[in-house]
């Protein structure tokens, strides 16, 4: 069903995100999609709101695979979709906002093995003595990495707001690499 050949295609929550991370794509593997403000809760929103929905069409259109009962994975224009919003709560709301679209209009994608989300992390950890540095994606994690190092004492932490925080060096490594970001599949 997946087509190898087809670009990655990141979903993301606005245009600055959009921009940070299309800075650091470096080939034609993947592309960015970037919502406009909130998605519609589909949830609760009637079919006729959700079809009439400015960004529910773009991302109808763009995934070009049908919806609902017509929707076809094997059309898809991609080979997989991966969610990528920031990491607080309002990326968490879009993030849900998004998956709920999905779930409801788009099934058979998740059925397929075909959606995913990108956990980006919520702190750098940079050690003043080594310049090395370290991500949590929790803050028990923050707090774990700062009791191994508990001998050195100087270090800066950085609070993760949004995904145009990121320099293009992170961003290709912890959000864009296949290998090295945090990923969910969504089954």
């Amino acid at each position: 069903m997946k087509n190898k050949n087809k670009k990655e295609l990141f979903i993301v929550e606005g245009q600055s995100a959009a921009s940070t991370l299309r800075q650091a794509i470096g080939n034609s593997d993947q592309i960015i999609h970037a919502i406009q403000g909130k998605l519609i809760n589909v949830a609760k929103a009637t079919p006729k709101k959700v079809h009439e929905n400015t960004e529910c069409q773009k991302i109808f259109q763009l995934l070009a695979c049908g919806k609902g009962s017509d929707c076809q994975p094997d059309q898809l224009n991609y080979s997989r979709i991966l969610i990528l919003t920031d990491p607080d709560s309002d990326g968490s709301h879009s993030r849900a906002l998004v998956l709920t679209l999905f779930d409801q209009y788009l099934k058979p994608l998740i059925d397929s093995g075909l959606v995913s989300v990108i956990i980006p992390p919520l702190f750098r950890m940079t050690w003043e003595d080594s310049g090395q540095e370290n991500y949590a994606w929790s803050e028990q994690e923050r707090l774990q990495l700062i009791q191994e190092n508990e001998t050195v004492r100087d270090f800066i932490v950085t609070r993760f707001k949004g995904v145009a925080q990121f320099s293009r060096e992170e961003c290709v490594r912890l959000l864009l690499h296949p290998e090295t970001r945090k990923q969910i599949d969504i089954v």
